[in-house]
């Protein structure tokens, strides 16, 4: 049963904590995101830096969770070679969108992993600035199951 004000969606409360962040800004400042803080459950969340050509782009903060699931060797990996073809496109497109909106943007859909299980899965993307800079990061969170 869910508790009232407890928002069970790893994606919700991961945009209420974006929108915490930002607060009277229009985007939050990274520093203002506690990356890599447990209590806001950096195991499901992420961090990319943003390229002009998305798939190029980087994770930078990466919760355990999400490392083990994508089967991610290390930080610094691009969407490109960290995620799944049709994953990676869905997170490339849900990046830009992002990015172009300056707002969470969700995504949802599926994949099939190494394995050939089709996986659904559900992200929201945020765009992040960077000190007083422009936006260069996109911050978000991540959940899956496998279809039954």
């Amino acid at each position: 049963m869910k508790q009232k004000g407890h928002e069970r969606r790893t994606t919700a409360r991961a945009s209420d904590d974006w929108r915490i962040a930002r607060g009277d800004d229009v985007l939050p400042n990274l520093n203002n995101l506690g990356i890599g803080d447990t209590a806001l459950e950096w195991h499901d969340r992420f961090l990319i830096r943003i390229d002009r050509h998305m798939p190029h782009a980087v994770f930078i903060a990466c919760g355990e969770t999400l490392q083990s699931d994508w089967a991610m060797p290390r930080l610094g990996a691009t969407l490109e070679d960290a995620l799944p073809d049709n994953l990676r496109d869905s997170f490339a497109e849900g990046c830009q969108r992002s990015l172009e909106k300056g707002c969470p943007v969700p995504v949802e859909g599926s994949y099939r992993d190494q394995d050939l299980r089709e996986i659904l899965f559900r992200c929201v993307m945020m765009p992040v600035r960077a000190m007083n800079d422009g936006v260069n990061f996109i911050f978000g969170a991540y959940s899956h199951k496998v279809s039954a």
